[in-house]
């Protein structure tokens, strides 16, 4: 049996964007995801978080090095850790979609469908729940709580800036901004 829900229908309104996945766009990707979570987890990832850790670290070091050396380093470590979590993060996402080569992706009134070498996959809107913009992409988020799960949509692979801009509304239309 075969469904036809309307995406092999050319929609007037639909953007399509073709790129491959680039080490920046994920990383700008995992920290955008990482500083939209709420609670505690978006608290977790955040860079100044991690360097005040870090700088604690420092002063225990500093004020008592014989009694707070492990804690000390153990801080320092953990902060400095925390500050290349997204690019370590990004550097495996990368790996694991390289394969696909070109990505094609339609972001249309019916969904988003992206077309590679190896995947045509088709997704509505209520599969996501909001969506978070950088300077280089758009991530489209799960509709948990926590938004976990994540499309990445680069914005390079617009073949305009009026394409971008015509992205936004469509995005603004049926997900909530965060």
């Amino acid at each position: 049996m075969v469904m036809d829900m309307g995406w092999d229908v050319v929609q007037d309104d639909a953007v399509e964007l073709e790129y491959t996945h680039e080490q920046q766009d994920m990383t700008d990707a995992v920290r955008l995801l990482m500083r939209k979570r709420k609670g505690v987890s978006g608290l977790l990832y955040h860079p100044a978080l991690a360097a005040t850790v870090a700088l604690i670290g420092v002063v225990l070091l500093v004020i008592r090095p014989s009694d707070n050396l492990g804690i000390g380093i153990a801080l320092i470590v953990w902060g400095v850790l925390m500050l290349y979590v997204p690019r370590l993060s990004a550097a495996q996402l990368r790996k694991a979609h390289e394969h696909h080569g070109q990505v094609r992706v339609t972001v249309g009134a019916a969904g988003v469908r992206l077309v590679s070498a190896h995947a045509d996959v088709r997704t509505g809107w209520a599969n996501y729940g909001s969506y978070a913009e950088s300077d280089h992409v758009f991530i489209l988020r799960s509709p948990d709580r926590a938004g976990r799960c994540a499309n990445i949509l680069a914005k390079r692979g617009a073949r305009t800036p009026q394409d971008v801009d015509r992205l936004r509304q469509i995005l603004d239309t049926h997900l909530r901004r965060v």
